[in-house]
Order: structure tokens, then sequence, then C-alpha cells
């Protein structure tokens, strides 16, 4: 009788070879490069639509406060209209005698000043101007008022202040001052000091850079604001990426509150209605915003169109641009003009 010897069964294989280990981790080195990859791709489109937002922003931003301070511009509250005489004085006056104020002559400051890129780049106070872009002076006073007694002897801001009260003296219609004791003008009541408002200059222009001194200096293109601060002037940036400013200024001619034609500048002819900055009573406003990094690939080459400045372009880099364009109505000057 025979007898079969059983047959052990085969063991399961243990641990892979060399060659299956190799071909494992090459899949996996290319899904994390596919990985890497998508990743790194994401948050090139994330920064990228980042900054397009930004610029678009940023573009919304100015525009719509440009329209706003143009609106307010001229408004000098309670001081009266009668015979006033406008000046233009420096953008970067600081001392109380250049401010263009004299109650004896009837003088106040012009509501607004356009400034060509050449007058820009002479104005200290405007620090690193773009090469390219005109800039806009307006000025007003402040809309709320501030009792006398507040106002702060030793910071050296100027108050408009105005005569309410039938027996005070006419030849005084308001004082401009920086000091509270020369604030003597009587309220409606005749009972006590009137308030004064504050007086506010501001220049807006295009710089070269944001941050533009020590490590961290730039070269992104920002709108800023050089503001009369009591006797100094303060620089404040308000935008990066914008670019280009530009404003068609709309001149009454015939003192009806419609303008009857637009330039970029005065005409320069002596005794001119449009050769004189309180005949603005609109403007129309362009402005150019970019992002404020370049994109990976370059964007195609386009041109625009700054109404009367001409047409900016075409440029060839990439960086994106979008141009914003609105028409703002100077109210205290156009106002009392309508019939």
């Amino acid at each position: 009788m025979n007898h079969r010897i059983p047959t052990l069964p085969r063991s399961g294989q243990r641990g892979v070879t060399l060659i299956e280990l190799m071909v494992g981790m090459a899949i996996g080195l290319i899904v994390l490069a596919g990985l890497a990859v998508m990743f790194a791709n994401s948050s090139r489109v994330g920064r990228e639509l980042e900054s397009t937002s930004r610029q678009i922003e940023n573009g919304r931003y100015v525009v719509d406060l440009l329209a706003q301070e143009l609106a307010v511009a001229g408004y000098y509250g309670e001081v009266p209209a009668d015979s006033a005489v406008y000046t233009n004085p420096g953008a970067c006056a600081t001392a109380l005698a250049d401010l263009g104020w004299d109650n004896d002559t009837k003088k106040r400051p012009s509501p607004m000043e356009g400034k060509t890129v050449a007058e820009l780049a002479a104005l200290t106070c405007a620090t690193y101007s773009s090469s390219t872009s005109p800039a806009v002076v307006l000025r007003r006073l402040e809309t709320t008022t501030t009792p006398q007694a507040s106002v702060n002897d030793s910071a050296g801001i100027a108050y408009v202040q105005t005569s309410q009260c039938n027996d005070d003296t006419a030849a005084t219609a308001y004082v401009v001052a920086a000091q509270k004791s020369a604030f003597t003008l009587r309220n409606l009541a005749c009972t006590a000091a009137s308030d004064v408002r504050r007086y506010i200059t501001r220049l807006y222009y295009v710089a070269s850079c944001n941050e533009c001194t020590g490590s961290a200096a730039d070269k992104i293109p920002t709108l800023k604001r050089a503001e009369l601060t009591g006797n100094t002037i303060t620089v404040t940036p308000l935008a990066s990426g914008i670019e280009h400013i530009a404003l068609e200024y709309g001149f009454d001619t015939n003192n009806d509150g419609i303008p009857e034609l637009y330039r970029t500048a005065l005409s320069g002819v002596a005794g001119a209605a449009d050769n004189k900055w309180e005949n603005v009573v609109t403007a129309r406003i362009y402005v150019l915003a970019r992002t404020d990094d370049e994109a990976k690939e370059p964007v195609p080459a386009k041109s625009y169109v700054m109404g009367l400045h001409g047409t900016l372009g075409p440029y060839n880099d990439k960086y994106k641009r979008k141009l914003f364009v609105t028409t703002a109505k100077l109210q205290n000057v156009a106002g009392p003009r309508e019939r």
C-alpha cells in the first residue's frame, strides 16, 4: 500500500523586490510633483486674482474719492460770496498769510486748481511725484464747525470765523486765524463767539512709489495726498497701483452754472472766463489703475484714451490695467450760478 506524502502549501511572498520599490517611489514622486505643480498654479492664480481685485477696488475708490472731493470743493460756509476775489495760493503754502485769505480785499482761495506735470514737479511738498501724471489742488472749509473755545493755539491750524451778529462791525465779515483770541465775531444771537471752521487744502497727485525710502522702497505708482496740517504739509498714500490721473475741466463762461467748454488747463487768455479756475463747475475724471504685481504671462498690449489728454500706451509689459471714468460737479460753484 502506497502512502502519498502530503505537500506543504507554498508560503506567501513577503516584502517587495528592489525593482518594485523603485517603481513605486517613481510613481509617488510623479504624483507628488503633480500635486506641487497644481498647488503652485493655484497659489499663482489666487495671487493674480487678489491683485486684480485690489486693482479694481483701488481704481473705483480713487475715482469716487476725487468725485466726492470735487463736489464739496469751494465750500466756504457762511463767508459772504458777494464781490469775492479769488486767489491761487501755493499748493505747498503753510504760513497763514500765504493761504490766500484777506478780509479787507474780499479775497479767498479758488476752490480748485489743476497742476500740469511741470508745475507738479516744482512743488516741494509733492515728494516723488510722477513724471507723466498731472495733479489737482482742492480747497474748502470743514463742513462741521469747531467751538471757538476748542481751538488749540499751539497747533497752528487755520480756522475761518464768520460774523452772524448784526451788531458786529460790517467791515469785518470774517476772520482767518490760528489763535482763539483772534476770533471775536459773534453768533446769530450776539451772545457768544461764533463757531469756526477749519481750512482744508489738499493736493492729489500720483507718486512713483508707495513706500519710497529705506529698504522697503518700491516702484508701485500710488495716489497720494499732500494736505495742510497745522503749519506743515502731510503726505499720505491713499491707493497703490494708481498709475495716472487726469481731469478735464468744464468752464462756465456765461455764469449760468453749466460748462460751455472743457479744457485740460487754463486758456492763457488774460481776462477770459476760461482762464480762471473759479469758473470750473464740472470735471471729468480719468483714473488708470494697474496691478501691483506682474502677471506670469505678458498682457496683451492696450492703449487707454484719456479724453482731451490724449492716449496712454500701448503698454508692453505684464501688468494688468483698467481705466475708470466719471464726471463730478462742483456743487458749491455751480449751484449759486444756476437759474
